[in-house]
């Protein structure tokens, strides 16, 4: 890779800048540990979060990486470079962002030289989404020595997970169902019983197993169920970043004797979610008339929340309008199904739709993603070739 050149220049700006402490505002409540790979995969969810992350640390010049054997980098401000050519096994605490979704005087980071390493980095005033993501470490020690499976614990899990790969470990947690408080930014969408395993600022996908055994049967979807702490025992495991526990065995267990029992708590809600494609297209022409609408998310969806919301009509003059049992008015009849492993809603129509005529596809107030955050009504509208 083509070594970036800063100018003597710049280089004493951004030491100079980096020496001041950034001005944080208000953050959202909960620290969450995560996997580099997990960070930087899915930055709008973690964005304005604190989080903390265990990674190799490695100098640019004056500047820190965080990076993993998987190639996912991340710029660390506020952490001392090890020595050029030598990577460090850190753990930092910290707040992520992605400065591009940022006001250039955003007060949690205004003395932060964010403007000054744009132009270094991109040749530019201020980065686009997704171009400069950063950590702005408050904390950061030495990892010492190599974990195994004979220490695992549910935050050893979520920070590391390559030290536990394919072994048995057996760990405890609270229950948080079906990602009903929104812990972590995807799901592995392996079954309808997939949950959350919580403790502290750590949380993981427990699957391969419902959440019921002798005495107990807990619902994904119960936040009253959300106060029960667990014992899973389990084969670890990763899939798109997430980190899994393949169950084989699930108990009841004790909230442990440090704390008292954790009663469940208002939920923190991610970003509104985002329609971010569809087939066909909006406005598109000459649609066959035995299409399959297909819609994508940029968040992981509650299935349920469809039920009723989805309503399909044939546009133009005299279109109906005006909720769902309006919108249906058309007598156009569907099947709908949410598809959560590729974040998509598939409509299947019961007969070949009429030519020459315009579709209207809406999705109706009150359909959310997994931790309650509203999906804005949105309509597709096509027409139908010969």
């Amino acid at each position: 890779m083509k070594r970036l050149r800063i100018s003597v220049l710049i280089v004493g700006l951004l030491l100079a800048a980096l020496c001041v402490p950034a001005a944080v505002g208000a953050q959202p409540a909960g620290r969450r540990a995560v996997t580099l790979e997990s960070l930087t995969s899915s930055p709008l969810f973690f964005h304005g979060t604190e989080v903390v992350v265990e990674a190799d640390a490695e100098a640019d010049g004056v500047l820190a990486y965080l990076v993993d054997d998987g190639g996912a980098r991340l710029l660390a401000l506020d952490v001392t470079p090890p020595p050029e050519g030598i990577r460090e096994r850190i753990e930092a605490t910290g707040t992520f962002y992605d400065v591009g979704r940022l006001e250039p005087d955003d007060s949690r980071v205004a003395n932060l030289p964010l403007d000054r390493l744009a132009t270094a980095l991109l040749g530019r005033p201020w980065p686009g989404v997704g171009e400069l993501p950063v950590l702005v470490a408050s904390s950061t020690r030495v990892v010492a020595g190599e974990a195994g499976p004979g220490g695992a614990t549910l935050r050893a899990l979520a920070l590391d997970p390559t030290a536990y790969l394919d072994s048995a470990v057996t760990i405890s947690g609270r229950f948080r169902g079906r990602n009903l408080y929104g812990d972590l930014p995807a799901a592995p969408g392996q079954s309808r019983w997939d949950f959350v395993l919580a403790s502290v600022d750590a949380a993981v996908w427990v699957v391969g197993r419902e959440p019921k055994g002798d005495g107990f049967e807990l619902d994904v979807q119960a936040r009253i169920d959300t106060g029960r702490w667990l014992e899973v025992t389990g084969r670890v495991a990763l899939h798109d970043g997430m980190v899994l526990i393949d169950a084989s065995g699930i108990a009841l267990a004790d909230p442990p004797a440090d704390r008292q029992p954790i009663a469940p708590v208002r939920p923190r809600q991610g970003p509104a979610p985002e329609v971010i494609f569809s087939a066909p297209l909006h406005d598109e022409v000459d649609v066959p008339p035995d299409t399959t609408v297909r819609i994508q998310f940029s968040r992981d969806m509650e299935p349920d929340s469809f039920a009723g919301r989805v309503a399909v009509a044939y546009g133009g003059p005299g279109a109906a309008a005006g909720g769902a049992a309006a919108a249906n008015a058309g007598g156009i009849g569907f099947e709908a199904a949410y598809r959560p492993r590729n974040r998509v809603l598939e409509i299947r129509f019961d007969v070949e739709l009429e030519q020459f005529r315009t579709i209207d596809v809406q999705l109706l107030d009150g359909i959310t993603a997994t931790d309650g955050a509203a999906l804005p009504a949105w309509t597709l509208s096509f027409f139908v070739g010969g």
